[in-house]
Order: C-alpha cells, then sequence, then structure tokens
C-alpha cells in the first residue's frame, strides 16, 4: 500500500492532530505531561561510573594472581 500524499499534507496532518489533542485536553479539564526520556545523561554518566568501577575490581582481583 502506498500513501500518495504529499509531504507538506502530511505536516498539516499532523499539526491538526496536535491541536485536536489539545483541544480535547482543554475540554476534559486534563494537561499533557510529556514524558521524560528513559535515559538522560545523568543516568548515562552513572551508569557508565558503575561499569567502569565494575571493570576495575575485576581487572584488580585477576592480577593479583
Amino acid at each position: 500500500m502506498k500513501d500518495e500524499r504529499k509531504f507538506k499534507e502530511v505536516i498539516h496532518t499532523i499539526k491538526g492532530a496536535e491541536k485536536d489533542k489539545d483541544k480535547f485536553l482543554k475540554a476534559s479539564r486534563l494537561e499533557r505531561h510529556e514524558r521524560k526520556p528513559r535515559f538522560d545523561s545523568d543516568d548515562l554518566i552513572a551508569l557508565m561510573a558503575f561499569a567502569t568501577i565494575w571493570l576495575m575490581m575485576i581487572l584488580f582481583f585477576i592480577g593479583m594472581n
């Protein structure tokens, strides 16, 4: 199945859907809550630090033998 719409039509449809979503939320007295990404830069730095320390401990115990 091929979509014959042009790029501008697709963008217009997406913007219209966003406006409709905002109208629906306003009518139902709800707020839009954007979800934060699963990993942000702080989480990535903490994960890298943990992995580095863990690897250093393994190499240290292997080097003792």
